[in-house]
């Protein structure tokens, strides 16, 4: 049988206060690159119905995105998970970790936390557990399969380096240290490196030559289709429609092929970089020269350190457990009310409190995440991480480590940026939130919500509440148009 698998992913490119997305001028003429893939991939593809035919996963930020933005696409995805039941016995989707950070560089408690929430994320939107999870840049070691396998996640991907005594298709079968197990499909590395890098006719090449016994498993960027290569979405829905009797899912697979054997994984390896995670970590020559990628990593690596720190010492002062209610936070990220949340979740603790730090935990996580490090260049993706890690240290509220963490960025140098100092933005949160309001009301609107903002106004004075964490900001306009910033002691309440 012949499975083919989209990873279709974007990082989270919204403002980190704002939580909406900013122009970005390397998308034009699209307003920033969510729109521009949209529609050259996301939009066609379900025009042309390929979601039903293949095996897929979105990252959770993106399918957000796509529901709010292009309901039309997202209604189209779960659909397809639907069909993929009915045609296959199981559904096209499989899950995403809520972050598209490199698991074996985190510690196993970041680990669960990003699985946990994927896998809430796809309940709530696919209304069913998921049988498989995607591993970001499939990076891989031992107790990131021990984290699936806790989590009753039955499969992954990998591709042919990353294993030992097996080859394409699968499944096969990892034994863990703690007695667990999972399966494995391997990635049939150079029949997907052709499809997404060589011409058009590839595609319906692999499909006819395919054996139909056992499983000639195509595993690649779903942006292949469309936006990596321009009309790749039509070859597909092609090549569907002539080989679809010799097509199945990856779940479809797992049921009905018993493991071919036991293999052993190569620990800390990924599909992008020949390396190990050297992508990720170092100069190690992906893409071109990139002397930064180790002192960003390190200076991360730093603020992971700061916020869990001070995480723990708070979870132990108030004799709770933190990382319980950080992976039960998931449910305000899915559209619970933040205050009823934590007044249910730990109603002894104050919500502001509460909130802070576990938003402080969640800018944390976002500040991990992959692309960052991907390409040569310290540019936008690299802001990402950036915007994220000064939204963790501002929720800390330590002066001096913000300070700290801008100094190690100094040292953080490439282009175009200049040094990943200069990637921070100078404006941001409520005094942007109330700049903009401020400068509605001149032009006759009135602006009472922005983001996760809520703004109100009297005279020079514009009050702005965080509903995240439920802070409140005054800023006074009255000295000659320049904004004073204060923060209120209290918690906003509705």
């Amino acid at each position: 049988m012949i499975i083919i698998h989209g990873h279709f992913y974007q990082p989270p490119r919204e403002d980190p206060w704002l939580e909406t997305i900013l122009p970005e001028p390397s998308a034009a003429p699209y307003r920033h690159w969510n729109e521009r893939i949209a529609y050259e991939c996301y939009e066609p593809n379900a025009l042309l119905g390929n979601y039903t035919w293949i095996s897929f996963d979105f990252g959770p930020t993106l399918l957000d995105w796509l529901r709010r933005r292009r309901p039309h696409v997202y209604g189209a995805v779960i659909e397809a998970d639907k069909i993929g039941r009915e045609r296959w016995g199981h559904g096209n989707a499989i899950a995403h970790p809520y972050y598209h950070a490199i698991l074996p560089l985190l510690g196993r408690k970041d680990k669960e936390v990003l699985v946990e929430w994927g896998i809430k994320h796809f309940e709530r939107h696919f209304e069913r557990y998921p049988e498989g999870m995607w591993l970001p840049e499939m990076a891989v070691d031992v107790e990131t399969l021990e984290v699936l396998a806790q989590y009753d996640i039955k499969f992954t991907i990998l591709t042919q380096r990353q294993i030992k005594g097996g080859g394409p298709g699968g499944p096969y079968e990892v034994l863990l240290p703690s007695g667990r197990k999972i399966l494995v499909f391997v990635r049939d590395e150079a029949l997907s490196d052709k499809i997404a890098f060589g011409g058009p006719d590839e595609l319906p090449k692999a499909m006819e030559a395919a054996p139909r016994d056992g499983v000639t498993l195509v595993a690649l960027d779903g942006e292949t289709f469309g936006h990596h290569k321009k009309g790749e979405e039509r070859v597909l829905a092609t090549a569907t429609a002539k080989y679809g009797a010799y097509m199945a899912n990856l779940g479809h697979a797992a049921d009905r092929i018993k493991p071919l054997g036991v293999v052993e994984i190569v620990p800390g390896t990924s599909w992008s970089c020949p390396h190990g995670l050297g992508r990720w970590t170092r100069d190690c020559g992906c893409g071109g020269p990139a002397p930064w990628r180790q002192p960003l990593r390190e200076a991360i690596n730093w603020l992971n350190d700061a916020v869990d720190e001070a995480f723990e010492r708070w979870s132990n002062s108030r004799g709770v457990d933190g990382w319980m209610l950080l992976r039960k936070y998931v449910e305000v990220l899915l559209g619970e009310r933040a205050e009823d949340f934590a007044r249910e979740a730990a109603p002894s603790i104050p919500p502001r409190e509460l909130l802070g730090m576990l938003e402080m935990e969640r800018a944390k996580l976002a500040a991990n995440t992959s692309d960052a490090w991907f390409f040569a260049r310290l540019g936008l993706e690299a802001g990402i991480s950036v915007k994220w890690a000064v939204r963790a240290l501002e929720l800390l509220g330590d002066r001096d480590a913000l300070d700290k963490f801008t100094e190690m960025l100094k040292d953080v140098k490439g282009e175009p940026a200049g040094n990943a100092a200069a990637l921070i933005p100078t404006l941001r949160g409520p005094v942007v939130v109330a700049s903009i309001a401020l400068a509605s009301t001149v032009s006759g609107y009135s602006v009472e919500e922005l983001g996760p903002y809520q703004i109100s106004l009297n005279g020079t004075k514009v009050r702005v509440v965080d509903r995240r964490t439920l802070e409140i900001w005054e800023l006074d306009y009255s000295e000659f148009g320049v904004p004073v910033l204060r923060a209120v002691n209290q918690e906003a309440t509705r």
